[in-house]
């Protein structure tokens, strides 16, 4: 049995058509803890979001250019507040441009996360990895109180 078949899958949102160097070192980190980086653009994202049976969607953007700068404005910027009404997905933004800093807009969702550049991707991965076990955790956990037993109703 393969050992990556149950591994959980974290989504990365590319802006243009060939992959980042960021892509490549978040790959590199998420392996080593047991997890999948799938790249995943934005016309893909509806699909692979319906398709996928994860209780918890992560899915990480990148934006460290002008070029990525504007394609995210183009793209993606109006349809964040339709991704995040889903509670299922969380989308962390990683941004050099501190005017990128949505969280006043979507700071109700609470699945929103801001990451201003530079900071240690092996330390933000080991933490996304950590938000999503304790978010399958929640899913998990019985929101009610016990149930009564049979002596209750004698």
């Amino acid at each position: 049995m393969n050992k990556n078949e149950n591994a959980p899958f974290v989504f990365y949102l590319t802006l243009e058509e060939t992959l980042p160097k960021n892509f490549y070192l978040f790959h590199k980190l998420f392996s080593e803890i047991d997890f999948v980086l799938v790249p995943v653009r934005i016309d893909q994202l509806q699909k692979l979001i319906s398709c996928t049976d994860q209780s918890q969607i992560i899915l990480i953007s990148s934006v460290s250019d002008s070029k990525e700068y504007k394609s995210y404005n183009e793209k993606i910027r109006g349809l964040l507040k339709f991704f995040l009404k889903s509670n299922r997905l969380s989308f962390f933004h990683l941004s050099s441009f501190s005017k990128l800093n949505d969280s006043k807009v979507h700071s109700l969702h609470k699945n929103y996360f801001f990451m201003k550049f530079p900071f240690d991707a092996r330390d933000l991965s080991r933490k996304i990895a950590r938000y999503y076990e304790i978010k399958s955790e929640k899913t998990l956990s019985w929101p009610g109180g016990k149930r009564a037993g049979i002596g209750a109703i004698v």
